[in-house]
């Protein structure tokens, strides 16, 4: 502010405390511009005429005098701060006036140059903060009701400062309602320390924005969802506190959850059909299985048996004893050995009138005959009964090929087969002690695949246990 042609308008009707004042002001401000009015009227007239930096308003007047008189100059002040000066110590008007809107309350008997300088200073400095303050109270408070967003404003101890009208209409509730303090109760108990914790990081770090999305309980639709963001506000210096922005996204968060239940519903869709293709498929091979295995046990033995027959007949009736006809004798019996262990495996046991537990010892007594393992097996925690016959083939079939695997690279000499049940959960395991391999680099073959698939018709998961020199242990579990 500069002292240079200060207008100021002094109201007092007593000519000899308008000299001293007059003093005053030419003593300490430069070529100061003065109007001098001793009727509350005259200054009305000048208020309205013209523009004054600051306004000395006497408390006694001829037509006027203390609040009437503070009041009605305020009123009409146009931006410029008053200061009261009166002959009259009342403390109590002298707050009353300050709440009036006066910057100041002098007593006449105590001003001199300096006090007034002073305070006619500060007043002016006072008043372009306040305004500036209420200026920008204007803008902000603009801003909240134009916010087609809810946003509220709390101090960092949660206590609510405003509302908006959108925030209301969006959460329910009104200032009132909601009380002095943030509502920590009204949001979705699963989201409570997301929440709490995205307020104490924008406290911490001033320039944090958090954003996230929760749920708040509204009074009629039960808990919808916001989204919401929290930042710091420091509107001034001297003030501080914490901004949510939010708005409701519940239709979005109802669309995306059914978008999200059609992608699972057609997952699941896709994932029946697929397994209905594998049934399936693994229905035909066994089909397929039966009549190769029927025709080589029906057709191919009887052929080989007429031939053992005949070739009986031959030597008889030529009555010749040769090697020969030992050694043909020989290998026609071991292919139609080999041709009945072949349709056996090919047609497994009927497991709706052999229990599965039968069914695999009399697997593990023909690969036993082969002299090439030893293999022990652990069905004491089994309870047949509660599987169905086309899980028990499939744990049948399992065996066998895991077998075939054990065979073809294992080396083995021990193998321990394990089914039992665990809390309502059917395991099969099958160890063997063979030269093992890396699980993680070696991909799967046709064996192990044709085993998930067949777990999997029954929710079931196969994992593979192996590595070099450690053997191989084979995981089925259904659940």
């Amino acid at each position: 502010m500069s002292d240079s042609n200060l207008k100021i308008l002094v109201v007092e009707d007593n000519m000899g405390d308008y000299f001293l004042v007059h003093e005053y002001l030419h003593s300490n401000f430069t070529n100061p511009l003065i109007t001098h009015n001793e009727l509350l009227e005259d200054a009305h007239r000048s208020l309205t005429n013209d523009h004054f930096d600051v306004i000395l308003l006497d408390l006694t007047l001829p037509d006027s005098n203390g609040k009437e008189s503070v009041d009605s100059v305020v009123k009409l002040a146009n931006d410029a701060p008053v200061i009261v000066l009166t002959g009259y110590s009342d403390r109590q008007f002298a707050m009353d006036s300050l709440k009036l809107g006066v910057q100041d309350y002098l007593i006449k008997d105590e001003v001199n140059a300096f006090v007034l300088q002073k305070s006619i200073t500060y007043s002016i400095e006072r008043y372009k903060i306040g305004k500036t303050l209420l200026q920008n109270e204007k803008r902000f408070r603009a801003l909240i009701e134009n916010s087609t967003d809810g946003l509220v404003v709390c101090s960092t101890d949660r206590a609510i400062q405003d509302l908006s009208s959108a925030g209301q209409k969006i959460i329910g509730y009104n200032k009132e309602e909601l009380g002095d303090i943030l509502r920590e109760d009204l949001v979705h108990p699963d989201d409570f320390e997301h929440t709490r914790a995205a307020f104490l990081k924008v406290q911490e770090q001033p320039n944090a924005i958090v954003s996230m999305e929760y749920r708040f309980l509204h009074p009629d639709k039960g808990y919808i969802w916001l989204e919401s963001s929290f930042h710091n506000l420091l509107f001034e210096p001297s003030v501080k506190g914490i901004v949510e922005h939010f708005k409701n996204i519940s239709d979005r968060k109802a669309a995306e959850e059914s978008i999200k239940l059609s992608e699972e519903k057609l997952e699941e869709e896709k994932n029946k059909k697929q397994m209905e293709i594998t049934e399936a498929v693994i229905t035909a091979q066994e089909r397929e299985r039966q009549e190769i295995g029927l025709e080589l046990h029906d057709n191919v033995n009887q052929i080989l048996a007429g031939s053992l027959m005949y070739l009986g007949l031959l030597k008889k009736e030529l009555n010749i004893t040769s090697e020969l006809f030992t050694d043909i004798d020989k290998l026609i019996t071991g292919a139609i050995n080999e041709i009945r262990r072949l349709s056996h495996s090919l047609i497994p046991p009927s497991l709706n009138e052999v229990p599965l537990g039968e069914a695999l010892d009399h697997f593990i007594t023909v690969m036993k005959k082969a002299g090439l393992f030893e293999i022990k097996k652990d069905l004491y925690d089994f309870n047949e009964d509660a599987i169905s016959d086309k899980l028990k083939l499939a744990i049948y079939r399992i065996v066998q090929e895991q077998f075939t695997n054990i065979f073809k690279h294992a080396r083995a000499k021990n193998i321990l087969i394990r089914l039992y049940h665990e809390n309502g959960i059917l395991k099969l395991t099958i160890k063997d002690d063979g030269v093992g391999f890396n699980a993680a680099t070696v991909s799967r073959g046709v064996g192990l695949i044709n085993i998930q698939t067949r777990a999997s018709l029954f929710n079931g998961t196969t994992e593979i246990i192996s590595s070099p020199g450690e053997g191989t242990e084979l995981v089925v579990i259904f659940s």
